[in-house]
């Protein structure tokens, strides 16, 4: 065993984090959608607040705006989802049934005392659309449309008659506001009309009113929700800015004249009661009057805010110039014809995705369904947020990929769901603490769509998976006042619930979650959803306990005799162990003769190994060999081609370092038409239902794929695809306080090169699975039981320390 000797340790970044990555981060495309229909093909832009989606026709432009707010308004008689307080003697005999194995008594009661009834918010809806047209004046050429994801513009160019013609549009995190920007060629005059309209492929009710209130200075839709919505409605108002010529309205239709340029500015905003009042104060049109005019000033203000939270992690793959100058469909159709990865495509689909969880999260929302984006009434799933998997697979990459501000929506609204959390365990579990609510628009935490297949007031491991999350950003900060404040009393509030939840015991001694769902997925065969232990629930009650217990221990807490940790501990100590089924695969419900079925979409039973990494190839060898074979079995079937389900599949498959499984599902993404030409995504393949699941989670599998860490722990290339022979990583956060400045691999050479810093002096065990042969470093490198593929680094902190690494030849 050999540790030559020789390298850089310096404070602060070092220049070789640079090398390699600084080429353009652009989405680019040579087409534009041209029907109404075709909306998710144009490229989107956002602030987590606002978004829009713009087509990029050069004289028939069509911009379609949307807000985090864009629900359908509550029915006055249906403010909020409601249900029974169910009664705890029907609360034990659903446990007295599950017990006994009478699923259909069980089934039969749970559904039938619930009460359950729809209300709250409806389907997400687009707010509106301008329409920008300009004359021709000859043949259009040298046409394009770019997406530059470090600023977030939508830059459109073509050339004419009159001369080379450029558009430029972003939704500025900074200051709140849609910054569109016309100019005419050089020697040339814009003449142009601008308006705020509808168009009949939104789909909106016949009942909402659309009002349009515009003058020559500001252009103003008004729109009324249906009747009997405590007087709900929105509104869009656009400051208009004219550079030289003139402007006038009519029919609310404003014309522009002779101008050198045209500045827009837009805000939306929704009224949930009264709105006629709120658009009376014209609260917009003042802000509006007080934002600068000048588009370079507030580009500014956006790279200060969107581009330095999006240039923290970067990604190369060595493609080469000539791919890299293609197109997004060019690209998309190269990949299609071949099982190699297709470089330059892997890297622009791992920017646009960043771009895209960042353009559609805020410090108060994360993305929901549809990231923020809709031009149909019609969204899938009402575009809500779904909190057994959608949700939880697009903020993936929010926190290793160093995104706080965009996790802070996410963190929000946790908080913001809490209380109605707290009514879901109350009166359907008669528990305290908190039980998720499914799916919901965000408003509050009342739990959604109860029914028979889904009797989803049972589907409790689902609150661990949701705060997994904040544990995941102290493993990466070390904030123990974000552990005390904001995580701890949301893990107190779990603490409570398993008290109240668990009270049958089996043979063994062991607690029995009677009354126990896998999301959306029944044992096969057994044509029931409600049975007993399945391995997600009781996955997410030891996350929540195991943590729960470690975070008192870090903050001193609930530490007596009687008090919480020793509750707790023992409830810990009494949960059920996993099974494995006669495969060998880990078993979905930990329940003796409920049969796996692969089949499904959802691999619920594997948060165990992601997101938990209770899993592990180390710690748990028995279960990390049943997981693999758990996961292979699923891989014999298709996931119902859905999405999120090869999304948590390669996810599973990065972290027990399954690198031909996790390729297969990411070719599948990318070849199966789940892509738009804007790098946009579908739920299904062949471009069905648009939904942002895909294009915000897959930034998260190639990262886990790159860099796997846990405390103690940080492993190189885990997953990495055989065809990405060469190529580079800075930025990715672990979760253990140390920060990957630069990766990159030569596989050909069989070396690595890691520059790693750490916040706190601490020891690391560095694997690389392939084997370990000889590090070069100036850190203290020493020998790991793990093995050969394994060493002990020391790091010092807030040091910068480089390992280049020379592998084990295969």
């Amino acid at each position: 065993m050999l540790f030559a000797i020789f390298c850089v340790c310096s404070k602060g970044n070092t220049s070789l984090a640079q090398t390699g990555l600084n080429r353009p981060r652009i989405g680019l495309s040579y087409e534009f959608p041209k029907t109404y229909k075709d909306w998710a093909n144009g490229f989107l832009a956002g602030n987590g607040k606002m978004g829009i989606i713009v087509f990029g026709n050069p004289l028939d432009e069509t911009v379609i705006f949307n807000d985090r707010k864009f629900y359908m308004a509550a029915v006055d008689t249906l403010r909020d989802r409601s249900f029974n307080k169910v009664s705890e003697a029907d609360l034990k005999l659903i446990r007295d049934y599950c017990t006994n194995e009478n699923w259909k008594a069980a089934n039969d009661l749970a559904n039938k005392v619930h009460g359950w009834k729809n209300g709250g918010e409806g389907s997400k809806h687009p707010g509106f659309e301008m329409k920008i047209n300009i004359p021709e004046s000859g043949h259009i050429s040298n046409y394009s449309r770019v997406c530059n994801y470090r600023t977030g513009e939508i830059i459109v160019k073509w050339t004419d008659n009159r001369g080379k013609w450029e558009r430029r549009s972003f939704v500025s995190r900074k200051d709140n506001v849609v910054v569109q920007y016309l100019k005419a060629p050089s020697g040339a005059k814009l003449n142009c009309t601008i308006q705020l309209t509808t168009d009949e492929g939104m789909h909106f009710p016949g009942d909402m009113k659309f009002t349009n209130v515009s003058n020559s200075d500001f252009l103003n839709l008004r729109v009324n929700y249906p009747a009997n919505t405590n007087g709900a409605g929105y509104e869009g108002v656009t400051r208009v800015i004219v550079d030289g010529g003139k402007k006038s309205i009519n029919r609310n239709i404003l014309t522009v004249t002779n101008a050198n340029a045209v500045t827009l500015l837009t805000k939306t905003e929704k009224y949930y009661s009264n709105c006629e009042n709120q658009w009376n104060k014209k609260d917009i049109q003042n802000q509006l009057k007080s934002i600068s005019i000048n588009y370079n000033t507030l580009l500014k203000g956006q790279k200060e805010t969107h581009q330095a939270i999006f240039d923290r992690v970067k990604f190369d793959l060595n493609a080469s110039d000539t791919d890299r100058a293609l197109s997004n469909e060019e690209l998309l159709d190269k990949q299609k014809k071949t099982e190699v990865a297709v470089s330059a495509l892997w890297e622009r689909i791992f920017d646009a995705g960043r771009y895209h969880y960042l353009s559609s999260s805020s410090v108060v929302s994360p993305p929901d369904l549809l990231g923020i984006w809709t031009g149909d009434c019609n969204a899938g799933w009402s575009g809500y947020y779904f909190l057994d998997a959608n949700l939880n697979l697009q903020v993936a990459g929010g926190n290793i990929g160093d995104m706080p501000e965009a996790m802070e929506g996410y963190f929000t609204l946790m908080e913001r769901l809490n209380d109605g959390f707290k009514t879901n365990a109350s009166k359907l579990l008669g528990s305290r603490g908190m039980l998720s609510g499914g799916n919901l628009s965000g408003l509050n935490g009342l739990i959604g769509a109860l029914n028979y297949y889904f009797p989803y007031q049972y589907v409790t491991g689902e609150m661990g998976w949701l705060l997994y999350p904040f544990w995941e950003h102290y493993l990466i900060t070390g904030d123990k006042e974000f552990l005390r404040n904001r995580l701890f009393p949301l893990l107190k509030e779990m603490g409570y619930f398993y008290e109240d939840f668990l009270k049958k015991i089996d043979s063994k001694g062991k607690y029995i979650f009677a009354g126990s769902i896998s999301p959306e997925n029944q044992p096969k065969g057994l044509g029931f959803s409600l049975v007993n232990n399945s391995t997600f629930d009781i996955a997410g009650a030891k996350f929540c306990l195991i943590t729960l217990i470690e975070t008192c221990k870090i903050l001193h807490l609930e530490q007596g005799s009687g008090d919480g940790i020793e509750k707790w501990k023992a409830i810990l100590d009494k949960l059920p162990p996993y099974l494995m089924n006669s495969d060998g695969a880990l078993q979905e419900w930990s329940w003796p003769g409920l049969k796996d079925n692969y089949e499904h979409r959802h691999s619920s039973h594997l948060i165990t190994v992601w997101p938990f990494q209770e899993i592990t190839a180390e710690g748990t060898p028995d279960l990390y060999n049943s997981a693999r074979i758990a996961l292979r079995k699923k891989d014999e079937h298709n996931y119902e081609n859905a999405g999120h389900g090869l999304l948590h599949g390669a996810l599973i498959a990065a972290d027990i370092n399954n690198q031909k499984s996790a390729t297969d599902k990411l070719l599948r993404l990318f070849k199966e038409g789940f892509y738009y030409n804007s790098l946009s995504t579908s739920h299904y393949g062949n471009h069905n239902v648009f939904c942002t699941d895909v294009a915000n989670t897959v930034p998260a599998v190639l990262m886990e794929m790159l860099v796997s860490s846990q405390p103690g722990t940080l492993e190189l290339l885990p997953a990495l695809t055989q065809s990405l022979v060469k190529g580079s990583v800075s930025g990715i956060k672990g979760r253990n306080r140390v920060t990957v400045e630069r990766l990159s691999w030569d596989m050909k050479s069989r070396t690595v090169e890691c520059i790693l810093k750490s916040d706190i002096d601490q020891d690391i065990t560095l694997i690389e699975r392939s084997g370990i042969d000889q590090i070069v470093t100036k850190a203290r490198v020493s020998p790991s039981l793990v093995g050969r593929i394994a060493r002990i680094i020391h790091l010092k902190a807030e040091e910068s320390a480089v390992f280049l690494i020379k592998l084990k030849r295969e």
